[in-house]
């Protein structure tokens, strides 16, 4: 499996080389020569230790290349003028909450493309603090500083959230999301923190239906393509557990995420439900019921096959998500006759992106515990 998700994490990335430096008027193949080989050398690098204890410099190493992912991250945002992206996510956020401030139905808003945002109203909530200090991009830097406090807490080591750390940073599929102030690879490195931390404290719907029916009510209310890491890491407990706690679960998921849209559904019930653009529509209309079904089936299979093991969880995550997404572009190439690439602007291949966290996770090796780690200052 972890050849897998090596070989997954190298497309991923190979695509992004490609269709970009192929933009640019530059011939992709030799870029995507390089950088295997440079990923080849630095796993090389990284791993060849993997089961040796950390050393005593592994908390400095660790905020140093902390710093270099947060500095390079404001950079981007300090150097690339948001409004000459051909991305609307951050616009569809902005425009969404700037309409809310002002008193005009959010879900009207236009992107500054003239497009319509999707994202469900937690999601939008969520970024109300970034809005008002004036760049709703800063939700990736808050995730990433998230992430790293979590890493930390999760592994109890520094080298572990190290390499992670590394992985993300020479991740080009990762940079494209910074430039571009997209959202949707850090609504999934939380979603991965949220699974991570239920993982960790072994929280089920046997012991936990209503708490975890809450955190799935607001997760869904981000993003229905959350559906599925969760789906497949919740339903060997939803299995296990009693009626009683099942329906628990399933009513509390769906009445939390119903009550994020109740104040949209006063406010203007045929915008939201009947306009043609609205963000079920626009959430719903990659798929069809074909790729629902298969998506459905391998829920199903690779649910019931993790049995404990989160690494295993996290590469089945993250293999369904690619699974899913590349169906579904052929899907759209064969009915299209194959009049576009991939690599056109009809196929947003940051889809793939969604399953980069669960793909580095299960990347990340496992070190032995030594003295030195033991005798760590808690952080």
């Amino acid at each position: 499996m972890d050849k897998v998700q090596r070989i997954s994490f190298l497309i991923i990335n190979s695509l992004f080389i490609a269709k970009y430096t192929t933009r640019l008027g530059y011939s992709p193949l030799l870029f995507i020569v390089l950088y295997c080989i440079f990923i080849l050398g630095v796993w090389f690098l990284l791993f060849k230790k993997e089961n040796h204890p950390e050393s005593p410099s592994a908390k400095k190493v660790y905020f140093i290349i902390l710093s270099i992912l947060v500095f390079n991250i404001l950079l981007l945002h300090f150097l690339i003028n948001p409004l000459n992206i051909q991305v609307d996510r951050w616009s569809a956020i902005h425009n969404f909450i700037h309409n809310l401030f002002n008193g005009i139905y959010p879900y009207s808003a236009h992107t500054h493309l003239g497009g319509y945002g999707s994202p469900f109203p937690i999601w939008q909530i969520f970024h109300i603090p970034f809005y008002l200090l004036g760049n709703v991009g800063l939700g990736m830097l808050f995730s990433v500083i998230l992430l790293s406090i979590f890493l930390k807490w999760f592994f109890g080591n520094y080298r572990q959230p190290s390499l992670f750390i590394v992985l993300l940073l020479i991740s080009p599929a990762f940079w494209y999301e910074v430039a571009v102030r997209s959202d949707l690879i850090y609504n999934f490195i939380l979603c991965f923190i949220a699974i991570s931390i239920v993982f960790k404290k072994k929280y089920t719907i046997e012991n936990q239906s209503l708490g975890l029916g809450i955190l799935c009510g607001l997760f869904l209310s981000t993003r229905l393509s959350v559906i599925i890491p969760f789906a497949i890491f919740l339903l060997p407990s939803f299995f296990k557990a009693k009626f009683k706690q099942q329906f628990i679960f399933i009513v509390s998921s769906l009445c939390v995420f119903i009550i994020t849209f109740i104040p949209f559904i006063f406010w203007d019930l045929k915008t939201l439900l009947f306009f043609e653009y609205n963000p079920f529509i626009l959430q719903t209309r990659q798929g069809s019921i074909l790729e629902v079904i298969i998506l459905i089936l391998l829920v199903l299979f690779l649910s019931t096959h993790w049995r404990k093991n989160f690494k295993l969880c996290a590469s089945f995550i993250s293999i369904t998500i690619i699974i899913f997404v590349a169906i579904t572009f052929l899907h759209r190439m064969v009915n299209e006759s194959f009049t576009n690439s991939l690599f056109s602007s009809s196929f947003d291949i940051t889809y793939f992106s969604m399953a980069l966290p669960f793909i580095i996770y299960s990347l990340t090796p496992d070190i032995i515990s030594s003295k030195i780690e033991n005798s760590q200052k808690k952080w």
